[in-house]
């Protein structure tokens, strides 16, 4: 709210990692459903839910790709716990 261009930024350039990480085999329609089972999760329960990248896109040791299988739906508050790490 503070700093709305730095936002847009930051914004942009986690776009541009999404784009450059999903390969052209990644399954779409599974990526689709985990942003739905996280939004129905957050309307169920009450509780904000975010889909993970279990390996980040910008990792210092490693870097994921924004496929099915590296994603989960977790609560908001430990996502953002986790920031950028991975975690076994």
């Amino acid at each position: 709210k503070n700093n709305p261009a730095r936002c847009a930024a930051q914004t942009a350039k986690r776009k541009a990692k999404l784009l450059k990480a999903t390969p052209l085999w990644a399954n779409f329609d599974a990526i689709k459903v985990e942003y739905q089972l996280a939004n129905w999760c957050s309307e169920a329960t009450g509780i904000k839910y975010h889909v993970d990248h279990i390996v980040p896109l910008q990792g210092k040791l490693v870097c994921g790709l924004h496929v099915p299988n590296n994603l989960r739906v977790i609560p908001a508050v430990d996502n953002m716990r986790k920031h950028n790490k991975f975690t076994i």
